[in-house]
């Protein structure tokens, strides 16, 4: 590979998209296996969680003036340490909130290899699941785009029907769903011309 080429990968650890990513790798992922796409919901399914954050954030900015114009004087029933120490409170939860809504989109990934899909689904702090089907146990992929935004922004879902324990896969609003779908299929066509047991 050339240093040209080298330099196209994109290395961006947030990138939605990654083509043949760089510096990525899992932890069940065996010898001669690459990962050929890295993908994560697109940003513009953010916005919601980010208005909400928004939101949380100025609600004291907002109360404080409206108290005074409901002539509610909150220094009457607590005092100005117990104030401060209950707007840090507000904010401390106000930056656990984002945290978490940071990792669950972060770590929420889809990934094709040139063997097989996966899809980590991060639950919660102390818990994910995995799940995997190989590239020749897969029967079916289909793309949808749909909404205003979806066809805006170009995203929507892919659906994978397979022959796996998990029958079906569903890769939740990606960018570029159609080339994604098709790209699968390249790699289920290239799996099925090789030899049992070779890597490519």
């Amino acid at each position: 590979m050339s240093q040209e080429e080298i330099r196209q990968r994109p290395t961006n650890p947030l990138s939605v998209f990654a083509t043949d990513p760089v510096g990525v790798s899992f932890e069940s992922q065996e010898k001669g296996e690459k990962i050929i796409l890295m993908l994560r919901q697109h940003l513009a399914t953010q916005v919601v969680a980010l208005l909400e954050i928004i939101t949380l954030f100025l609600l004291p900015i907002i109360v404080s003036p409206l108290a005074v114009l409901l002539k509610i004087d909150v220094f009457s029933y607590l005092g100005a340490n117990q104030v401060f120490w209950v707007v840090l409170c507000w904010y401390w939860f106000i930056l656990g909130f984002a945290f978490y809504k940071f990792i669950h989109w972060y770590f929420n990934v889809y990934i094709l290899t040139n063997e097989r899909i996966i899809d980590f689904d991060f639950k919660g702090i102390l818990n994910s699941e995995t799940a995997y089907a190989n590239l020749n146990q897969i029967q079916d992929v289909s793309p949808k785009i749909v909404g205003f935004f979806g066809t805006l922004f170009h995203y929507g879902d892919v659906f994978i029907q397979t022959a796996s324990e998990r029958p079906e896969f569903e890769f939740v609003s990606i960018k570029k769903p159609d080339s994604v779908a098709q790209r699968i299929l390249e790699e289920v066509r290239s799996e099925e011309a090789e030899k049992p047991g070779e890597v490519i």
